[in-house]
């Protein structure tokens, strides 16, 4: 049973709810932001839950989201799309909990909504009871089916964010089926990973997992290496040999970088998609393959079709219905503390740090199994404070400075990128305290803030133009005056520059003035824009 909140300011979906679905517990409906708030506060951490509808027909006073000076039609507006802005003010407060956006109505267009405020799910309701029910019970039931999931599915790290949340639900349920999955997103995200270990793996197929990737191969041999060749059909092909499409027969094939595929080998695919067979180069005998085909790229598929760099045919085929495109690094901020903790722990596994903290171990007299303590015991500690020390047992410690210097990172190379620092960061860190006599706390392990800065910038890339300053999306809403236009972007603007840079008005400074100095002027417009370090921090 879970505990689900009811936003709403009619009992339609709440009487619904609990006639049709009443294995669950139902707070509400909160008739306002005002009430929903209240009850959060009094019972967060019982809510599992957020069924919001769009639509408020209540007083002027109890809207939020209200431009200063709005008059009665931009009042109608902001009452039609009240959810929205709810959804706002639940994402700022609490980002890991799941909303699921309701409405009854077509005027809103919940697809874009849901993916802007990062809503877990959205329903239209066609004022069938047994119809909507049923659809809603499925919704509910995917979001904490999810949500009850491990952060951590082999070496994929998850995290919490409803945006992850719901990729991992996508790509469990296109695991099963027998259509392509089309993997997007930044290099470095994580691709080749999710099509191992999350695709393959829950496939239910009992073949190999065969990966290409067709960014390395010379143009004139991704055809052999895709579907075999016979002896004699190129030069130095001295024997018959299976391609990739009959090596991952009865499994998985992943095709990496499916942009750079040759124009004359994407024909080939196709027909291999469509027939379900694969004919040898300079053979004639067409093979039967059974295939769960994932490609991935960077590139924007489409965007290659349009240039005509990519057959049209063949992008349908792959089926743009299956693409996941997975965000970058610095789009899950909200999992950063997981994150570094689940990284430095798993980079300790490697043979060659796990050969370094067995010595730094051995000096601190900290041998594995002492003092009845577990084997090996390692923790990270992402806080200033020193604990206590326990015997056997090895602290990591991670400053709020050290922390704060892998916040502000941009991470171009995303998740790849971040487990080479810490990784590299942990090697330098336990090889410089094996080469250095012994003293003070052995058990505790400082990673200190200046090898992570020196490891950043050692992998600093040079900036082109186009990566000068700083951005982040904004939403433009309907003000009675340019003024408050202008007004809100810049609360926008000041709201994400402020959690990326955890309240530091000081970075926040340089960034917006090229000048850490000026920060006490970047606070008070901050103030003067009517946003409050309190709230925000809450």
């Amino acid at each position: 049973m879970a505990t689900v909140l009811i936003i709403d300011d009619q009992d339609r979906y709440v009487t619904l709810c609990r006639k049709a679905i009443p294995e669950h517990d139902y707070l509400g409906p909160a008739r306002s932001w005002a009430e929903a708030a209240t009850i959060l506060k009094a019972r967060r951490r019982e809510v599992d839950l957020v069924l919001l509808d769009v639509h408020f027909d209540i007083p002027d006073a109890e809207l939020v989201g209200v431009p200063p000076g709005a008059d009665a039609k931009a009042i109608a507006r902001v009452r039609r799309r009240q959810g929205l802005e709810i959804l706002a003010r639940l994402r700022r407060r609490l980002p890991d909990l799941p909303v699921v956006l309701m409405t009854s109505r077509d005027e809103v267009a919940l697809e874009k909504a849901a993916e802007r405020f990062a809503a877990e799910d959205y329903t239209y309701f066609l004022d069938d009871d047994y119809v909507d029910a049923r659809g809603l019970r499925a919704q509910i039931e995917n979001v904490l089916a999810a949500r009850r999931g491990r952060d951590v599915e082999g070496p994929v790290f998850w995290g919490r964010s409803p945006g992850m949340r719901r990729i991992r639900a996508r790509l469990h349920v296109l695991a099963r089926g027998r259509l392509p999955v089309i993997l997007g997103g930044p290099t470095g995200t994580g691709k080749s990973l999710l099509a191992r270990h999350v695709v393959h793996a829950r496939s239910g197929r009992k073949g190999r997992f065969v990966s290409v990737d067709l960014s390395t191969l010379p143009r004139d041999l991704v055809a052999a290496q895709l579907f075999g060749a016979v002896r004699g059909a190129y030069t130095g092909s001295v024997a018959d040999r299976k391609g990739a499409f009959e090596e991952a027969d009865g499994g998985t094939l992943f095709l990496d970088e499916i942009g750079n595929l040759p124009e004359d080998v994407q024909k080939m695919l196709l027909t291999v998609l469509q027939e379900g067979v694969v004919t040898r180069v300079g053979d004639t005998v067409e093979r039967k393959v059974d295939v769960k085909l994932v490609v991935a790229t960077h590139e924007d598929l489409s965007g290659l079709v349009q240039a005509g760099r990519f057959r049209a045919d063949l992008y349908m085929r792959l089926n743009p219905a299956c693409t996941v495109v997975l965000p970058p690094l610095v789009e899950r901020r909200g999992d950063f503390s997981r994150l570094l903790e689940w990284s430095m722990l798993r980079a300790l596994a490697a043979p060659a740090l796990a050969d370094l903290m067995g010595e730094l171990r051995e000096r601190a007299g900290l041998a594995p199994g002492s003092a009845g303590s577990p084997p090996g015991e390692v923790v990270v500690v992402l806080k200033d404070e020193v604990p206590a020390a326990v015997p056997g047992r090895l602290v990591l410690l991670v400053s709020l400075r050290t922390q704060r210097l892998l916040r502000r990172h941009r991470w171009p190379g995303n998740l790849r990128e971040f487990a080479m620092v810490v990784e590299n960061a942990l090697t330098f860190t336990f090889a410089e305290l094996v080469a250095l006599p012994g003293g003070g706390r052995g058990d505790v392990v400082q990673v200190r803030p200046k090898l992570v800065r020196d490891l950043l910038r050692a992998g600093r890339v040079e900036r082109t133009p186009e990566m000068d300053g700083w951005g982040c999306e904004v939403r433009v809403r309907a003000n009675p005056t340019l003024n408050h236009l202008a007004q809100d972007v810049e609360r926008q603007y000041f709201t994400r520059l402020w959690e990326q840079e955890d309240g530091d008005f000081a970075a926040m400074a340089r960034i917006l003035m090229g000048d850490e100095a000026a920060a006490r002027k970047v606070q008070l417009r901050f103030n003067q824009l009517g946003l409050k370090v309190r709230e925000l921090a809450r």
